[in-house]
């Protein structure tokens, strides 16, 4: 992909960035393909990498005492994605982060970025509000848990964000919200047949 098809497509994603900014931001990327279930971010990395998805989804997740899979994070196109403890403490990176479906990302290091953002206001800004969309989503996903049931969390997440919901697999899906795929499976049922209703 030539750099101007990439600026096209980040002008989509950061519209109110100046072009001249934004080919600072591509200076500093790498543009990567992931097929599904390839690892984007490996654990125990440490080389503090962040990406912003332009298509496709992402998917962070951990290992339980039991050696199961927990998810952690989900994340769809136009968010940056990154390990908290790597990137802000410099320790071994904890989520291995793996794409779902074709996935289409940019690539950068975090120090670039965060350098380049203090030297720019119109990068800062990105900077600024990817660090508060970051702090919105852990609240959210804290409440939600403790306030919400499994069948208000679904239906939530459905209402904020459908196509999102579309490109993930179920399992993923129900792992993210703390329940089984059966009941996954059969909260969509309920919905399907009109017993439940998004408001």
């Amino acid at each position: 992909m030539s750099d101007q098809n990439l600026i096209s497509k980040l002008k989509e994603l950061l519209p109110d960035v100046p072009k001249q900014d934004l080919d600072l931001v591509v200076n500093i990327c790498t543009l990567r393909f992931f097929k599904d279930k390839d690892v984007i971010l490996k654990s125990g990395s440490r080389k503090k990498e962040v990406f912003l998805i332009l298509a496709g989804v992402a998917r962070g997740f951990l290992m339980n005492a039991e050696g199961e899979e927990k998810t952690v994070l989900l994340r769809g196109k136009g968010i940056f994605v990154g390990d908290a403890p790597a990137v802000f403490l410099d320790e071994p990176q904890e989520l291995e982060i793996v794409a779902v479906g074709p996935t289409e990302v940019l690539m950068f290091s975090f120090d670039d970025f965060e350098h380049l953002a203090m030297t720019n206001n119109s990068i800062l800004t990105i900077y600024l509000n990817s660090l508060k969309e970051a702090i919105l989503r852990l609240t959210y996903r804290v409440q939600s848990m403790i306030t919400m049931s499994s069948e208000e969390r679904y239906m939530d997440l459905l209402k904020k964000n459908p196509a999102f919901l579309e490109q993930s697999y179920d399992k993923y899906v129900a792992n993210f919200l703390g329940i089984t795929p059966v009941s996954l499976s059969r909260i969509k049922k309920r919905l399907k047949m009109g017993a439940i209703n998004i408001r």
